[in-house]
């Protein structure tokens, strides 16, 4: 195992209503993952939503200098490279359930789940190291979400809202290897090689709290 990524995540589940057509566009501006979401408004109370997240980092090192070769007997130059990529796609399905409303002020709960997927390598002077792309497709992510957010209502369509709330973070990793044991014979010496499998299970969870602001647009109104 060379690498053990984490993540987080997003939430829950889609209806459909004739009773009330509104829909809504927000987003959540942060220090980390920025997040933005499209949600169907069904009635007054419930909002179904999608959101996505996206992160990608590719870090670059280069290595020069002088070192002495065997074969020329003398002293040349060199240059090595390392290269990491990767990329973190975070799609999530959340339910947001408004429980009051007073005056410009509604009072939300929301909860939302995600799966997130990841894409990495590493480049050694330009060949791939397979063995932790291996690790990489090793990986499962699992996250969600639940927390208590208030929006104030500009007018009917705009709102900025806070959320507070608990994160829900899932890593495992499974590795399954072949080896080959050597099992001694008991009493006359010798022995036998035995092939076996050898299997690995990496399971880390973490629960922090969060806060966020979220800017929210409401597209259209009450059908009649």
């Amino acid at each position: 195992m060379k690498i053990k990524l984490f993540l987080l995540a997003i939430a829950a589940t889609c209806i459909s209503s004739a009773a009330f057509s509104q829909s809504s566009f927000g987003v959540s501006p942060g220090i980390g993952l920025n997040t933005a979401y499209y949600g169907y408004r069904v009635n007054d109370k419930l909002m179904p939503f999608v959101g996505f997240q996206f992160l990608n980092i590719k870090v670059e090192g280069v290595e020069k200098g002088e070192e002495f070769d065997f074969n020329q007997g003398q002293l040349v130059s060199y240059s090595r490279s390392n290269e990491f990529s990767g990329s973190l796609y975070i799609p999530n399905l959340g339910l947001k359930y408004f429980v009051k409303e007073e005056n410009s002020i509604k009072a939300y709960l929301t909860l939302s789940v995600s799966k997130p997927f990841i894409t990495a390598s590493i480049t050694d002077d330009g060949e791939n190291d397979e063995d932790f792309e291996e690790d990489v497709k090793n990986l499962s992510l699992l996250g969600g979400e639940f927390g208590f957010g208030v929006e104030y209502f500009f007018d009917e369509n705009f709102s900025i809202g806070g959320e507070f709330g608990i994160r829900y973070f899932h890593l495992k990793y499974e590795e399954t290897r072949d080896e080959q044991i050597f099992v001694p014979n008991s009493g006359n010496g010798g022995g036998t090689i035995v092939d076996t499998e050898i299997q690995n299970d990496f399971n880390f969870n973490i629960s922090p709290t969060y806060s966020k602001i979220a800017l929210n647009y409401y597209f259209g109104g009450k059908s009649e």
